[in-house]
């Protein structure tokens, strides 16, 4: 019974990563539910399993509450919209971690230029309104580094104290 489990799940897992890849690699529309032996279901829908059977079989699938009622084309435009969504937010995460990068590079500029030793000696008032933003971020992160790490020497200290 335990090898014919491990089958069946191999096989399970096998199927349902087909039914993804059709649905990245082609944009088919595609619902695989199945039940395994002891009756636990596994579902995998592209745009959504619940859509995909909401508009092939609307006489079977109907419900009272107004937000399963979507359609395929409606899943399929709200999965559009959330991936635009996804691809924006990782463009503006490039983008600002650009912006930081071109700030950091500003201020160890500064630092070399007053021949300062570490970066967060920079006299503030050396660096422009973009930079600001970015020391104080690595302020305090470096702040909370310094109080971990003195956290951490108190905490042996007791210990061995206790000992």
């Amino acid at each position: 019974m335990a090898q014919n489990q491990t089958s069946f799940s191999e096989r399970t897992n096998t199927l349902l990563s087909m039914a993804k890849d059709l649905s990245q690699e082609f944009g088919a529309h595609v619902a695989v539910i199945e039940f395994s032996p002891t009756g636990e279901p596994k579902a995998y829908g592209a745009p959504t399993a619940d859509s995909i059977l909401r508009t092939c079989l609307p006489e079977i699938h109907s419900s009272p509450f107004q937000a399963c009622s979507e359609t395929m084309g409606e899943a399929t435009a709200r999965v559009d919209g959330m991936k635009r969504e996804a691809e924006e937010t990782a463009f503006l995460d490039v983008v600002e971690r650009a912006r930081q990068a071109t700030s950091l590079m500003k201020i160890l500029a500064a630092q070399a230029s007053v021949g300062k030793q570490n970066w967060w000696e920079v006299d503030v008032e050396a660096l422009g309104v973009d930079e600001l933003p970015v020391f104080v971020t690595a302020l305090d992160v470096l702040r909370t580094d310094v109080q971990r790490h003195l956290d951490a020497m108190e905490s042996s200290r007791k210990e061995k104290m206790q000992s």
